[in-house]
C-alpha cells in the first residue's frame, strides 16, 4: 500500500492536490501526484460549467476568497480531505533518486527514452490518510521529528493533533515518506537549474487580521521552506508529463501554459544597472544564463541585498504567462522561458482554475482514445476563446489580490507606521523614486515634492545615471520625519537610505514611503 497526503497552507480549505511516493525494488521511486477530479461533477455546459468558466480563477483576498466553484464543491465534495473516499485524477510515474526519469540507453539525439509504463494517467478514488501544513511538513524535513518516535511523546506545536494520520497509518509512514519526497524533490530541483530553469521570486506578505476580520494585527513575509519547495517540485512535473501526452494525443486542442522571453528593453536595462552601480556582469540571453548570473553574482558579491535589488528589478520586464492552444501557434511558441522547457500546461488545481479543468477533460479524451469523436470537447478555435478568457480572468485576479495586499499593509501602516528601516533606491526619476523595503517585499514610488518640508532638492545626471541631492533643512523636522546625524542624502540606484512607511493621507488609500537619511545599519 501506499500513504496518500496532502501538504497545504494552514488555513486551506479546498485541497486540491495530494501526494505518495513508493521505494520499488530498482532502487527508483514511485511517486502520485492526485488532483481532485473536479470534471466528474462539473459536466459541460452545464449551469455551474457556465458560471465557473465565467469567473475562470478563484480569486484570494486578504480578508476573503471569492470560489470559482460552489463552496459545497470545492470545500467539500471535490476537496481531498483526510480519511474520506474521494474522487481524484492521478499522474503517477517512476523516477530515479537523483531526480532523472529516464531509462536505458540515449537515443541518436543525446536524449533517454521513458518507457510506456514509466507514467500513468488515469481516474482513481482515494483516501488521504493525513492533512499536513508546510510547517509540520517542515519539521518532519529539519529532523524535529524523530524517527520511531511514540505518539505519546510527539510535540502537538511540532505535529498538531488533527494533522496526525488516520485509517492506521503512522507517523513513521508519513513522517518517513515526507523525507524520503525532499530528498528526490531536491535532487529534482537541482537539475532542473543544472538545466536552465530560472526562478525570479518576490516577497510575499502574510497578514494576520484581528477577530473583526478587517484591521489586520500582524504583517510579515510569508516563508518559503523546503517543504513549499517539495510540493512545487512534484506539481511542475506532473504539470510537464500531463502536457507531455496532451502534445502526443490531443493535437491542435492541447492546452498549453506558453511563457514568452522578456521585453529586451526592460533586461538591457537591468544589464545596464547592475554593470554601472556594483560592477557585475550579467547574461540576460537566455533563462539559464540569466540565473546562472544572479547565481554567480550572490556568489561573489556576498550580499544578499544586492541579490534581491537585482531580483526585484529583472521581474520587471518579465512577461506574464499565458494559455493557448498548441494549434494557435507554431511549435517553437510552446515553450516556457522562465522553467526553460518545450511545453507546460496546468493540471494540478482544478478547484481554483477552469484551464485545469478544460486540461482534465483532455487529458480523460486521450485516455479514452475518443479526443476525435466526444462532442462535449470544444473545437480548437472554441478552446482558445476560452484560454484567452482564462488569461484575461487570471491577470485582473492577480492584480486585485495585488491591491488588497497593498490595501491592508496601508491599514496596518495606519495603526502601526514602521520606521527607520532600511529601503533601497531602484530607480530615479525626475519627480520620483522606486524605492525597495527588503523587509516588506515592497516596490513603491516616493515622491520628491514629499521631502521638500524637510529638505532642499536638486537633481543631478541623465537617465540611467541621475540622482535626487536631498540637503536637510537647517536639522528642524517637519512633519512625519525624524531628524538624524546626516544632513544630505543621496538618492541613486542601489543607495541604501533609512525610511519610514506610513499610511498616505488621502484617497486613494495607499502606502506613503519618507526618506529619513543615509542607511547606518541601525
Amino acid at each position: 500500500g501506499v500513504h496518500i497526503a496532502d501538504v497545504s497552507p494552514t488555513t486551506a480549505k479546498d485541497l486540491d492536490d495530494a501526494l505518495h511516493i513508493k521505494p520499488l525494488p530498482d532502487g527508483r521511486v514511485e511517486v502520485g501526484v492526485h488532483i481532485a477530479d473536479v470534471s466528474h461533477f462539473v459536466a459541460p455546459d452545464t449551469a455551474v460549467d457556465l458560471e465557473a468558466s465565467r469567473r475562470a480563477t478563484t480569486v484570494y483576498l486578504v480578508d476573503r476568497t471569492i470560489p470559482m466553484l460552489p463552496r459545497p464543491l470545492c470545500e467539500i465534495a471535490c476537496s481531498l480531505n483526510e480519511n474520506v473516499e474521494r474522487l481524484a485524477f492521478s499522474c503517477v510515474w517512476k523516477m530515479n533518486m537523483d531526480g532523472t526519469m529516464m531509462k536505458g540507453k540515449s537515443s541518436q539525439k543525446g536524449k533517454q527514452k521513458k518507457k510506456d509504463d514509466e507514467v500513468w494517467y488515469g481516474r482513481t478514488v482515494i483516501k488521504s490518510c493525513a492533512r499536513l501544513d508546510y510547517a509540520t511538513a517542515q519539521n518532519i524535513i529539519e529532523g524535529k521529528i524523530a524517527s520511531g518516535e511514540k505518539v505519546e511523546d510527539l510535540d502537538d506545536n511540532l505535529w498538531p493533533q488533527s494533522r496526525r494520520p488516520t485509517g492506521g497509518h503512522t507517523i513513521d509512514d508519513v513522517a518517513g515518506d515526507v523525507r524520503l519526497m525532499h530528498r528526490v524533490a531536491q535532487a529534482r530541483r537541482a537539475l532542473r537549474f543544472q538545466n536552465g530553469a530560472l526562478a525570479l521570486n518576490g516577497v510575499k506578505l502574510a497578514f494576520q487580521l484581528g477577530a473583526d476580520g478587517e484591521a489586520p494585527e500582524l504583517c510579515e513575509p510569508y516563508p518559503i521552506r523546503d517543504s513549499n519547495r517539495l510540493v512545487e517540485e512534484y506539481m511542475l512535473l506532473a504539470n510537464y508529463l500531463v502536457a507531455e501526452r496532451l502534445i502526443s494525443h490531443a493535437g491542435d486542442r492541447a492546452v498549453i501554459r506558453n511563457h514568452n522571453p522578456p521585453l529586451q528593453k526592460g533586461l538591457e536595462d537591468v544589464v545596464d544597472v547592475a554593470r554601472e552601480s556594483v560592477g557585475f556582469h550579467i547574461d540576460a540571453t537566455s533563462s539559464q544564463s540569466l540565473q546562472e548570473s544572479l547565481s554567480r553574482m550572490g556568489r561573489e558579491c556576498n550580499d544578499e541585498l544586492v541579490m534581491q535589488c537585482v531580483t526585484e528589478l529583472a521581474m520587471v520586464p518579465m512577461r506574464p504567462a499565458e494559455y493557448l492552444t498548441a494549434g494557435h501557434v507554431e511549435e517553437e511558441e510552446w515553450s516556457h522561458f522562465a522553467l526553460n522547457i518545450p511545453y507546460y500546461t496546468h493540471f494540478t488545481s482544478p478547484i481554483r482554475r477552469y484551464a485545469d479543468v478544460m486540461v482534465h477533460r483532455l487529458l480523460q479524451a486521450t485516455i479514452d482514445g475518443t479526443i476525435d469523436e466526444d462532442d462535449t470537447l470544444r473545437n480548437e478555435a472554441e478552446t482558445q476563446s476560452s484560454c484567452e478568457h482564462c488569461n484575461e480572468k487570471r491577470m485582473a485576479s492577480k492584480k486585485a489580490q495585488e491591491r488588497s495586499d497593498r490595501v491592508f499593509l496601508s491599514l496596518f501602516l495606519l495603526a502601526k507606521p514602521i520606521k527607520n528601516v532600511l529601503g533601497v533606491v531602484l530607480s530615479v526619476g525626475e519627480k520620483t523614486f522606486t524605492i525597495f523595503v527588503p523587509s516588506l517585499g515592497l516596490s513603491t514610488r516616493a515622491f520628491v515634492d514629499e521631502h521638500k518640508d524637510r529638505f532642499e532638492i536638486s537633481l543631478q545626471g541623465e537617465d540611467g545615471k541621475r540622482q535626487i541631492m536631498m540637503q536637510r533643512k537647517g536639522g528642524q523636522v517637519v512633519g512625519q520625519g525624524t531628524d538624524h546625524r546626516t544632513s544630505q542624502v543621496c538618492a541613486k540606484v542601489f543607495a541604501k537610505l533609512k525610511v519610514s512607511c506610513y499610511c498616505k493621507e488621502k484617497a486613494p488609500i495607499d502606502v506613503k514611503v519618507l526618506v529619513e537619511g543615509n542607511w547606518d545599519g541601525n
